[in-house]
């Protein structure tokens, strides 16, 4: 999968999230981490798993979810690839704004939270 320059990247899982913006070319991608504020409060009402930690990691989804629908409706983030572990990803799908949905360059199933951006890129360039 190409990487637009200027695109960003989420990265999530059950309990953390990082967003990067490429600021190189598509050609020669380079990430850069920025911050996506969220509200907590959807933490603690969205969650629908059996157990605690699954409803707080389903919470955690759509507050991500949440704020990135907020990024794309307000113009902040045009062009969004989402890498996410299969479990939040299909959380974070449910809560896709058609916005959002438009500006999906692509969505990765997978555990990147905590790598570099190197390992990052591969996995997208691999996509």
């Amino acid at each position: 999968m190409q990487l637009p320059s200027g695109s960003h990247v989420v990265v999530a899982d059950g309990t953390q999230f990082q967003l990067f913006r490429n600021s190189g070319s598509e050609q020669e991608p380079s990430l850069k981490a920025i911050d996506l504020p969220t509200n907590g409060e959807s933490a603690h009402n969205a969650g629908q798993g059996d157990t605690p930690r699954q409803n707080a990691e389903a919470g955690h989804a759509a507050s991500v979810a949440e704020a990135l629908n907020a990024a794309v409706l307000s113009n902040k983030i045009k062009q969004l690839v989402v890498i996410a572990d299969p479990s939040t990803l299909g959380e974070m799908r449910k809560l896709y704004h058609k916005t959002l949905e438009a500006a999906l360059v692509g969505e990765i199933a997978k555990t990147l939270t905590g790598q570099s951006t190197d390992d990052i890129l591969k996995s997208v360039a691999n996509a």
